[in-house]
């Protein structure tokens, strides 16, 4: 069976529209949405190889857990309970100031993800929060500022 999705594209701000090309449940193609309203058909070289991502056969599938070996495959369950484990004694030994959460490239640019930050980050009690921007963009703007005179003076 054949058929085209149509997504945004998750890994940068700019969200450009994909057009994706389906056969048999698996991807054919994937070029920019030339109806998409800001994108308009392009997408840059990151966009168009998604497919290359997806199709990876290094792409990590399943949870890494470090042992004394190096890293072995885990279950999410397991991944998830070795979290709690971890968090937990953190913040019992030295507080929710001593956690943070860091969001960035692709995370901040899905809705989803983004619904379920804001909630994770109140149980979280920290606030300690982090993006792309905080550690990117916003020093950027700071050193243009410092050297060229104003911060969106970036050559």
């Amino acid at each position: 069976m054949e058929r085209t999705a149509f997504r945004t594209c998750p890994l940068c701000e700019a969200t450009c529209g994909l057009e994706i090309e389906i056969v048999d449940e698996r991807v054919k193609r994937i070029r920019g949405d030339r109806q998409h309203v800001t994108s308009k058909g392009f997408i840059c070289p990151k966009g168009s190889s998604l497919k290359q991502l997806y199709e990876d056969p290094d792409r990590l599938r399943t949870p890494m857990i470090r042992d004394g070996e190096g890293h072995r495959a885990a279950s999410w369950q397991e991944a998830y309970e070795l979290i709690d484990q971890r968090w937990t004694e953190i913040v019992g030994k030295y507080g929710r100031s001593a956690t943070a959460i860091y969001f960035g490239n692709p995370n901040a640019h899905q809705f989803e993800n983004n619904m379920a930050l804001r909630p994770l980050v109140k149980a979280m009690g920290t606030t300690n929060v982090f993006s792309a921007s905080s550690v990117d963009q916003l020093p950027k703007h700071v050193s243009a500022g410092l050297m060229f005179g104003h911060p969106l003076s970036i050559p």
